[in-house]
């Protein structure tokens, strides 16, 4: 047997899904749905020497619904809506303020808004968008994976939750990998077993693939639950990268976006696949009309070159023409033209009738596109239309949304498993005593954790800047009509509101400065004042004792002076 068939498990099953996707036509269909996306709508086609026609009304239609669909803009949005008692309210509305810093850190920090519209993109044009996350050194960080490199044990449910397990492929340089195999202390006969190969035939983009620069090897994923946790395995076709590790996270990290839910199969449906022949209809009959009306919509020259001297003079514009013993009159029986054919309106037709009814079918028509003349129809009425047009890509809409939940749900669990020591939370205090708030910090332990997880709500919020106007104009209407302070109108912005929140809340910390400041003037002053108030008082009593001695003693010097009479 050769050292080939040696193969590990993993690659044994990564063969097995392999061979069902080429049953299913998987990688030929996403390859065709991507090119013809992309405008390459004319490969092996024999054409000879025609110059074929492409108009694309797949891109037009895809660029349409993904703009609509990515128009709802969200943000993750951890909430204590489900609380028991008020001291638990607190407890899981300080965990919730954790938990949306660390996801509108992560979210900005990792750019995953750009993968997810991406993904949005994969999900319209091929059907499914995947988006799997990694933790490196305490961050969690997200990757793109293409729909032909992701591998379900149970490809007829969708469901990516209840899947058996999950092998992702990746295409990774020989040495990343080796380096990645040292570092998880794999042993040396191991390392030579990471070796290039040409396996990208089922990687997506493989007719750019021909020419890898640096030596290459397929690194495979396999992702499986086991007693309630994750577990992950690392392999290429012949060695071991990383053995059997619990990754101590009750979800799979890996969200997929489906376009359209398909029964039975766990892949869903995009919008290019079922536009295609009526796209190949409209090029061919583009391209005919284009033929027909060179070779017969335009007059041509007719000469018998037998009377003709100069016959070069013939494609050169204001020559004269020399004959051959010829009278004038018989001329145009040596050069004339032959009428141009007329075309009939059919082909035209047909052209205008395909591109129409294909848009319109598919809800990305003229008048939703906003493609009309605004001259001829009131701009309600466009709006009316558009706002109509787009209720059947609500599905799209809840799709998107419920994506963005699964992320959330993801984070989290990834969140508790790197938190086995606690999390540590920030909480704002005041001092009532001089009338200041401060930030202190404490750690909420594991147990505490786990404990209010059962009363957490994840869920997703707009984040539009129309929905951030509305929210910012209803609390100043609150400040303005003395309902709430200016204290509580900053604490109750959002983090990301268009209002700069950290510059007010530097204002109201400035604020409190002084006011600490003066308050401490104050109590200085009036310390001064009862200090000189009790000197002053202590004086007058001592004048006021002094005033007493004095007028006793006069009293007595009187007496003595008085004189004394006999009887």
């Amino acid at each position: 047997m050769k050292k080939e068939d040696f193969v590990t498990d993993v690659w044994a099953e990564y063969q097995k899904g392999v061979d069902y996707n080429y049953k299913q036509n998987l990688y030929s269909k996403s390859d065709k749905n991507f090119k013809f996306y992309h405008g390459n709508q004319w490969e092996n086609a024999k054409l000879g020497g025609i110059q074929p026609i492409t108009l694309n009304i797949i891109k037009s239609i895809v660029k349409y619904k993904v703009g609509v669909v990515k128009s709802n803009s969200y943000q993750i949005y951890f909430n204590s809506d489900t609380y028991e008692t008020d001291d638990e309210r607190k407890s899981i509305q300080e965990l919730c303020d954790c938990l949306n810093r660390f996801a509108n850190r992560t979210w900005e920090n990792q750019q995953v808004n750009k993968i997810v519209r991406s993904c949005v993109d994969d999900a319209c044009i091929d059907g499914e968008g995947i988006v799997y996350f990694y933790e490196d050194e305490g961050d969690i960080i997200p990757e793109q994976v293409n729909k032909t490199n992701v591998y379900y044990g149970n490809e007829n449910d969708d469901n990516i939750q209840t899947q058996p397990y999950i092998i992702i492929s990746f295409r990774r340089t020989v040495e990343e990998v080796k380096d990645e195999a040292r570092k998880r202390g794999i042993a040396d006969e191991e390392l030579d077993k990471i070796v290039s190969d040409e396996d990208y035939n089922e990687q997506s983009g493989k007719d750019n693939r021909t020419d890898e620069i640096t030596p290459m090897c397929l690194v495979l994923l396999k992702l499986y639950k086991k007693n309630g946790s994750v577990w992950a395995k690392k392999c290429t076709r012949l060695a071991t990268v990383m053995y059997d590790t619990d990754l101590k996270i009750d979800l799979y990290p890996l969200a997929h976006m489906l376009w359209e839910r398909v029964k039975g199969s766990s892949r869903g449906q995009g919008e290019v696949e079922y536009l295609i022949p009526n796209q190949i209809e409209i090029n061919k009959t583009a391209t005919r009309r284009a033929l027909a009306v060179k070779m017969g919509a335009f007059p041509k020259l007719i000469a018998n070159t037998k009377y003709i001297r100069n016959t070069k003079a013939l494609n050169n514009v204001g020559t004269t023409i020399e004959l051959n013993e010829l009278n004038a009159d018989d001329v145009n029986k040596v050069v004339n033209y032959l009428r141009p054919a007329q075309m009939s309106s059919d082909a035209f037709n047909l052209q205008k009738e395909l591109i129409d009814d294909t848009q319109n079918l598919a809800g990305a028509g003229d008048t939703v596109t906003g493609n009309v003349d605004p001259t001829q129809t009131s701009g309600k009425a466009i709006l009316a239309v558009q706002q109509a047009s787009q209720q059947p890509i609500s599905e799209q809409v809840e799709s998107y949304k419920t994506f963005i939940e699964d992320i959330a749900r993801i984070w989290f669990a990834m969140l508790k498993s790197y938190s086995t020591k606690g999390i540590k939370l920030v909480k704002q205090e005041k001092d009532y005593s001089n009338d200041t708030t401060f930030d202190t910090q404490y750690l909420l332990s594991y147990d505490e954790l786990i404990k209010l997880e059962l009363n957490l709500k994840i869920d997703i919020t707009p984040k539009s800047a129309f929905d951030k106007y509305a929210m910012e104009i209803s609390l100043e209407n609150l400040l303005g009509a003395n309902r709430i302070s200016f204290d509580e109108y900053v604490n109750a912005l959002p983090e990301d509101s268009t209002m700069p929140k950290s510059k007010l809340k530097e204002i109201l910390k400035e604020r409190e400065e002084k006011n600490k400041i003066i308050t401490e003037i104050e109590k200085q002053g009036n310390a001064l004042n009862g200090a000189i108030e009790q000197v002053m008082t202590e004086q007058e009593i001592k004048n006021q004792e002094q005033a007493g001695v004095n007028l006793q003693n006069m009293n007595m010097s009187d007496m003595q002076q008085m004189p004394v009479q006999n009887n």
